[in-house]
């Protein structure tokens, strides 16, 4: 049987220096940091969907500033999905809070990452190296 493969989108979110993530509450990666992101629905481009992620995830209204690049490895996850990473800037006030998806949130330094999910890590680190 051929499965098709999903598009998501993942935010690299500056803030002071550091990269804002969300510790995963469930499966796959549960217990690992990762960028706020999720799939595209049908009826949304993906810069659309990185916009809803964020605010149903963090809580913040951002911004989509720039597209760091296209991520298709077939391992990078189980379920086969591509993603879109494009980094975005917070509305105002960035007071960012664990919602959807997330135990915690917090900010990282992108030289000094925790144990990332997926290949997040990778995605950070090309969006700090344009910045």
């Amino acid at each position: 049987m051929e499965t098709r493969r999903a598009l998501a989108t993942d935010a690299v979110i500056p803030l002071e220096g550091e990269v804002l993530l969300l510790e995963r509450d469930h499966p796959p990666f549960e217990g690992h940091w990762v960028l706020p992101g999720g799939l595209v629905e049908r009826d949304e481009t993906a810069r659309e969907a990185c916009t809803r992620e964020v605010e149903e995830e963090v809580g913040l209204e951002v911004d989509v500033r720039e597209f760091v690049g296209l991520y298709d490895d077939p391992d990078r996850d189980d379920r086969g999905n591509v993603s879109a990473a494009y980094r975005c800037d917070p509305q105002g006030e960035a007071d960012p809070e664990p919602r959807e998806e997330a135990r915690r949130v917090a900010t990282f330094d992108p030289a000094d990452l925790p144990a990332m999910g997926f290949d997040h890590e990778r995605i950070v680190r090309d969006a700090f190296a344009e910045l």
